[in-house]
């Protein structure tokens, strides 16, 4: 099975996608100014680790595990359909690192203004997530055009 697509269409996938994103993150009813906010994670990866430590010496507490596992995925997959979409869009195969710029940049952006608003909080972790499922999307996009599951054309 093939899966056509219009270049038009990936175009509105993609700013749909965006869309969800900044909704999410910022105007999801369980946010607002000062609410679920927290001192700024500077250190990449740090708070990762911290949940790791503090999981596993609360072992018989699952909410710490599947915080921690939301958290991970959560970010990891949220990102993935830009990687998809991006690479998509582009003649030819993207340059790998074209996609992760673009990613990580709307990341930090993301982290950026979240610091700024005092709207959730600002996580290096989760930029470095979000950079890690651009790419894994990315990766999925390019194994599915190559067994010839996904087909972008242009709209003429």
């Amino acid at each position: 099975m093939t899966i056509r697509l219009k270049r038009g269409t990936v175009i509105i996938l993609l700013i749909s996608y965006l869309l969800a994103v900044l909704y999410i993150v910022f105007l999801e009813p369980t946010r607002g100014a000062g609410e679920h906010y927290a001192p700024p994670r500077w250190m990449p990866l740090k708070s990762t680790y911290d949940f790791i430590i503090e999981a596993g010496q609360a072992v018989t507490y699952y909410r710490y595990w599947a915080f921690f596992l939301l958290n991970l995925l959560g970010n990891i997959i949220m990102f993935m359909p830009l990687g998809f979409l991006v690479d998509a869009l582009s003649e030819g195969a993207a340059n790998k690192i074209k996609v992760i710029a673009i990613a990580f940049f709307f990341s930090l952006s993301i982290e950026l203004l979240q610091l700024v608003l005092m709207i959730g909080v600002y996580d290096a972790d989760d930029v470095v997530l979000n950079t890690l499922g651009a790419y894994l999307g990315l990766v999925l996009y390019r194994r599915l055009e190559r067994k010839r599951m996904v087909l972008v054309y242009s709209n003429t």
